[in-house]
């Protein structure tokens, strides 16, 4: 298994879903997306809300923040920029080791992935962490034992995302800021998801996530982010019907060719796979995305931009929209 398939299971698995008349440009030579603007002017200050609070986070746990929250910890790359982009960067104490964005994230302390030690985590005294369903329920249950609260954030579409970032906003006393990012986010989804109805059609599109086997490989199929992102765009994911009830779902050659996508996106193209290498698997050279060359490939920072529930998410729309209605989105 790749890196990339490895790191989207751990963070876009919890996620649920809310014709080109030319080949596609490849996105690595796209334009990039406009980041979400860091909020802010300043550090929001913990004292602005009341505590002892009490939330309920993703998974509907009822989780007891006594303090202001001035030493943070996330457990995912997510959640390091949501802190960062609501203006929350001083008080993270620790990211893991998969946070590389914004530039910041890389100078924080680490504690590895999604087992990271509960007593390394305890050392840095966080009054709070932040983490995501894949994390180890034993971790968890090992942070809140020494009376470390634990939210876990577990988004199931844009619109959880969106709620995400008001419920962080709202425990460290950001609600302010929230508003204005969510605002923004909100505002350049629905740009992108009006612009789409002027599609004259919707091209038929396979996102391949991992072909480490190709004889199995594991794609984007419903209720998931990919999902929603491509409908948002103008396009029809050829997983959706095919593999009912199954977000990332493994298929053969076969299924493809019955699929015959007429757009193929290669989340895993920063880890070796290309427009030759899916003609010379067995059985893929008669795909109409094949054929036609019609093959976009990503480079690794946006296989991040793409598989992050954070605030990037509306990029990540927009490259999909690039990418499978390249007349629209120019």
């Amino acid at each position: 298994m790749n890196k990339l398939f490895s790191i989207i299971l751990v963070l876009t698995l919890p996620l649920a879903a809310c014709g080109p008349t030319e080949q596609p440009a490849n996105l690595a030579n796209a334009p990039q997306a406009t980041q979400p603007a860091m909020a802010a002017q300043g550090t929001p200050s913990p004292q602005a809300v009341a505590f002892p609070m009490t939330i309920a986070d993703d998974t509907g746990r009822q989780v007891l923040v006594k303090v202001a929250p001035a030493r943070i910890v996330s457990l995912s790359p997510s959640n390091t920029e949501i802190l960062f982009a609501l203006g929350l960067g001083e008080r993270i104490a620790a990211v893991t080791s998969f946070c590389n964005y914004p530039e910041e994230a890389k100078a924080k302390p680490k504690v590895g992935g999604m087992r990271p030690n509960v007593e390394a985590v305890v050392a840095l005294a966080p009054e709070m962490v932040l983490a995501v369903r894949g994390v180890s329920p034993d971790v968890v249950a090992g942070l809140e034992a020494l009376g470390v609260p634990v939210i876990i954030l577990n988004p199931p579409d844009f619109s959880g995302v969106l709620a995400n970032v008001t419920l962080v906003g709202r425990v460290t006393g950001a609600s302010a800021a929230a508003q204005r990012l969510t605002a923004d986010m909100q505002r350049r989804w629905n740009a992108v998801a009006d612009k789409a109805k002027a599609a004259t059609r919707k091209p038929r599109v396979l996102y391949e996530v991992d072909a480490t086997d190709a004889a199995a490989v594991s794609t984007a199929g419903p209720g998931t982010f990919i999902d929603a992102m491509i409908s948002a765009a103008g396009g029809i994911n050829v997983m959706a019907a095919l593999t009912p009830g199954q977000q990332y779902p493994k298929v053969s050659a076969e299924t493809v060719l019955q699929a015959n996508p007429e757009i193929i996106i290669l989340g895993d193209s920063p880890f070796g796979q290309s427009a030759d290498g899916l003609a010379r698997r067995p059985g893929w050279n008669a795909v109409e995305a094949v054929q036609k060359r019609a093959i976009v490939t990503i480079t690794e920072a946006d296989a991040d931009v793409l598989s992050r529930a954070g605030p990037r998410v509306v990029d990540g729309l927009e490259l999909i929209a690039r990418a499978i209605q390249p007349d629209l989105f120019k």
